[in-house]
């Protein structure tokens, strides 16, 4: 809805809320506020005046707590004679999941109002400096009396899986880096100086191999093979050789002298330290390998399950990859959910910038981005535009526009912004002629 052409303050989903409420007294419509808690909630019944017809009680998270629950609704129900039921919610981790799944089946449709929103709503209302669950709670039923939130839509099917593959994965991914940081660790005590990390030390000193230790194979192949210096000074050439031939990886005289020349300008660690930690690199080596194999398997499925989904035409765009558009399409759902890209930027919590009193601060340098979106769809959505730019002359173009005058991070964030509303209609009409696509596909979709 174009700013000229809206009927409410707040947009459609103003309008939305207020046709649903529409010819009815504010008294005859019950409020459920639920804070949302890890064993239990706390939940608070009021009608849309905001008087309170059942004051804060607990309920857990069992069946008897739905129970509870349900009864307590039912009840008010009958004594407003309430024509109409707004329940609300904070999407607080997975822990609001179960029930508003539950709810949702009776049917009793659930809004999920945003944990920043509450906090501001706290703020506005003077208690900045008070954070308990009668007011987290009071706050949550204030916005849904307001009409905030938006409403719970659960995945299903497909997108289900692919939501709950790409988080795995993701979690997965942040192991898998830590135990790298960890091995770097292992090696800065065993043989310091192998691994040269920060790039104000590779300009003071000579690298072994010039290449990123993670890229580089003879590096990984030899703290697996021999990763103890005291024991490399004692090898020949021909004895490291044969060493990594056992374990059927490449070497030659070059490189084995290389490495042995190196290993002589190390100041040696204690014995018995490199013992223990040897000990610790070997296993976390392992680790290493096995959570990889683990993340290649969740990747794979991934991407059988985005073939399933019409997001699978984005894999046809230049710039992005298949991993990419299977968390991009695990990050947005259903597509039937939308009814224009623009929703979609909004789930994402992403802010270019913001205009107070009519007056540009600072074009935007002054304002961070307000979280208030989803951050698996916001860190899939800035991860495809930092491949996207490159390789997309429309996309490069308006960056590079946009960064004489802005910010670089507001500037890939209204790049996100173009990106999503293009991909968006691409998916919608399963055609483009505005990307760049990969070679042998443009006759595929144009």
């Amino acid at each position: 809805m174009s700013r000229k052409n809206r009927t409410h303050l707040r947009g459609k989903r103003g309008q939305k809320f207020t046709n649903q409420i529409r010819d009815i007294p504010r008294s005859r419509i019950l409020c459920v506020s639920i804070d949302i808690h890890k064993y239990f909630h706390i939940v608070m019944l009021h009608n849309a005046l905001g008087e309170i017809v059942t004051p804060t009680f607990q309920v857990d998270i069992f069946r008897t707590g739905f129970e509870q629950l349900c009864r307590a609704i039912d009840k008010a129900i009958a004594q407003l004679n309430a024509q109409h039921v707004l329940i609300g919610m904070e999407p607080t981790g997975h822990y609001f999941e179960n029930l508003a799944r539950h709810l949702q089946e009776l049917p009793r449709p659930v809004t999920l109002i945003n944990s920043y929103a509450v906090k501001e709503n706290r703020n506005q209302h003077m208690m900045q400096y008070e954070k308990n669950d009668d007011i987290d709670t009071a706050s949550i039923g204030d916005l849904i009396c307001r009409g905030e939130g938006s409403s719970f839509r659960p995945a299903r099917e497909i997108y289900l899986q692919l939501q709950h593959l790409a988080r795995a994965w993701f979690s997965k991914s942040k192991f898998h880096r830590s135990l790298k940081n960890q091995i770097i660790g292992h090696l800065d005590r065993v043989f310091p100086g192998l691994v040269l990390m920060d790039d104000k030390a590779r300009k003071l000193y000579e690298p072994l191999f010039a290449t990123n230790f993670w890229d580089c194979q003879t590096l990984q192949h030899l703290i697996r093979v021999c990763p103890d210096p005291r024991r490399l000074v004692a090898m020949s050439t021909q004895e490291l050789i044969d060493a990594f031939h056992a374990q059927e990886y490449a070497m030659g005289p070059i490189h084995a002298n290389k490495i042995l020349a190196y290993t002589r300008k190390i100041l040696l660690p204690d014995a018995e330290l490199i013992a223990i930690r040897c000990e610790l690199l070997s296993n976390d080596l392992l680790l290493l390998e096995t959570i990889a194999a683990h993340m290649t398997k969740i990747e794979e499925r991934l991407c059988a399950l985005l073939q399933q989904t019409p997001y699978n035409i984005w894999v046809t765009v230049k710039g992005l990859s298949e991993h990419q558009v299977a968390m991009l399409a695990a990050a947005i759902g259903n597509p039937t959910h939308y009814f224009y890209a623009a929703q979609v930027f909004r789930r994402s919590g992403l802010v270019s910038g913001r205009n107070d009193s009519g007056t540009r601060q600072r074009k935007g340098s002054g304002n961070h981005i307000v979280k208030v979106g989803d951050v698996y769809l916001r860190r899939a959505l800035m991860n495809a535009v930092y491949t996207l730019i490159p390789n997309q002359p429309l996309f490069r173009l308006y960056f590079h526009k946009l960064c004489s005058s802005k910010p670089n991070p507001v500037a890939r964030v209204a790049v996100a912004r173009r990106a999503i509303g293009i991909l968006w209609a691409m998916q919608r009409d399963q055609y483009s002629r505005s990307l760049v696509l990969n070679k042998g596909v443009s006759d595929v979709i144009c």
